[in-house]
């Protein structure tokens, strides 16, 4: 079999000013975010213990100031923060409203922690958390973002240390990946999800730079970063969260109006059914929307799970009255992806909703996370990230790697490619692994831009986690940011 290599471009990002960079930090240094409003603002509530609310303010107090970078070897992947009160790289104040703030007496703390199964502190943690959130909405100051700030006596009762999820900035765990205890973060969102407002979960991690993660909690996924990486983080990802656009793909005019999908699979709390959810981005904004499918099927002869043709048609029916919802107008091109490979009755229900949309160009690619096929770099460092091999109608593309902005390999370990492994598409598959690609950089929970999965299959997988804690019969909020 021939193949062809090439390694793709580092796909820029659009910001304030009619601004391009390919890094969002430096970019919204630069340029400032998309869009930016004078005066603007994002206001915070804080629940948390006496302590953990002075240590949440105190740190928003330290961003008004300038953060040095971690590195002055590595200036672009640790780059300083310029600081709220100098060059304010959102154009926006940040205020922790002091009415919207609920402190946790040490007692309801207390009672949590003395609880011994991890199965019954966790819904309980969970509820004491969600009565403050209620509480706060009800008052008359209603912020942007609820920030839950954790005690870590209280994480260490309720965090377990084989939880994938540990932080708001993980979700690369695997579809079906149940078999995990049960999850704080997971279950507060879906709680909160009626309260149409997002939350962000800290840990005393945050501002202080002495707290070390205590060693049962300590895995791969919850590292601490240096402060200047953890203020762009946290602020980029409360900036998305109240409803503004730090960046977005710039889309040239000659292109046609896409839609992208992201099906993941979950089971429910029994683990007895296997279920579908959605994440749809509506456009280069990162705007999408949260659908649940109907139920999930696999074979014993084959675990990768798919739809029935009446539920791939259902589920894509409403996706795309959804996009016309929001754009008056259906998408002229729909991709879809997911972690499994399509069955051809899948397609059946698909192309049926497509036909009656009038969408006249689709692609189904297999995003396919554990590649049989690999490639190595003469030399120390692994291949360049972007590196694409083309075997036929299929490709292996390299979203982590070797970053020559950065000057360096950002990763730990060994990067796996995706192979890109389209059903049918209309699109050539160099130009389907040029858009994964660019949707690996549309991860608000984190500045940078080197993710491993495309947003679209990256948001469907968290979502799913937190999905599994809603009622059947309840019909979930649709805004992505009340899950991250």
């Amino acid at each position: 079999m021939t193949f062809r290599t090439l390694i793709l471009d580092e796909p820029e990002l659009e910001f304030g000013n009619g601004g391009y960079h390919v890094d969002p930090r430096l970019g919204l240094t630069a340029h400032g975010p998309l869009q930016p409003m004078p005066g603007d603002r994002v206001t915070i509530g804080v629940i948390g213990t006496s302590e953990t609310y002075d240590g949440f303010e105190a740190w928003m107090e330290r961003l008004t100031s300038s953060i040095p970078g971690k590195s002055k070897k590595q200036p672009n992947l640790f780059p300083p923060f310029p600081g709220l009160g100098n060059q304010n790289p959102f154009e926006c104040r940040f205020e922790v409203i002091s009415s919207a703030r609920r402190i946790l007496p040490a007692r309801d703390i207390g009672d949590i922690v003395r609880i011994k199964k991890h199965a019954e502190a966790v819904p309980e943690a969970a509820e004491l958390f969600f009565d403050q959130a209620q509480a706060m909405l009800e008052g008359s100051d209603r912020p942007d973002v609820i920030v839950a700030a954790l005690p870590f006596d209280l994480i260490l009762r309720v965090v377990n240390h084989t939880t994938p999820l540990a932080t708001d900035d993980a979700a690369d765990a695997t579809d079906e990946d149940h078999d995990h205890p049960l999850d704080f973060r997971d279950l507060f969102k879906a709680k909160t999800l009626p309260l149409a407002c997002p939350t962000q979960l800290v840990w005393p991690t945050l501002w202080d730079d002495n707290a070390r993660i205590p060693r049962k909690l300590k895995q791969t996924a919850r590292t601490v970063q240096d402060p200047a990486t953890r203020a762009w983080n946290l602020l980029n990802a409360m900036f998305y969260k109240a409803g503004r656009t730090p960046w977005r793909l710039p889309r040239p005019e000659d292109a046609l109006s896409t839609s992208y999908v992201g099906i993941g699979f979950y089971r429910d709390l029994s683990g007895q059914r296997l279920l579908t959810s959605t994440a749809q981005m509506f456009d280069e904004r990162g705007k999408g929307l949260i659908l649940r499918g109907g139920r999930a099927l696999t074979d014993k002869q084959d675990r990768n799970p798919y739809l029935d043709r009446e539920n791939a048609y259902d589920l894509l029916q409403r996706s795309l009255k959804a996009f016309f919802g929001q754009h008056h107008h259906y998408p002229a091109r729909l991709i879809v992806m997911k972690t499994s490979r399509f069955r051809s009755t899948e397609i059946d229900g698909f192309r049926e909703a497509l036909a009656e949309a009038n969408v006249a160009y689709s692609d189904f690619v297999w995003v396919r996370e554990n590649s049989p096929i690999t490639m190595y770099r003469e030399g120390a460092y692994p291949p360049l990230r972007g590196t694409t091999v083309k075997f036929g109608r299929d490709a292996v593309l390299f979203t982590r790697g070797s970053v020559p902005v950065y000057r360096t390999y950002p990763g730990l370990r060994v990067p796996n490619p995706l192979m890109l492994r389209p059903h049918t598409a209309d699109t050539p598959i160099m130009d389907i692994a040029r858009e994964v690609l660019a949707l690996t950089k549309m991860n608000w929970n984190t500045t940078q831009f080197d993710g491993a999965l495309p947003v679209p299959i990256r948001a469907a997988r968290q979502v799913g986690r937190v999905l599994k804690h809603v009622p059947i019969g309840q019909v979930p909020t649709s805004r992505y940011p009340y899950y991250m």
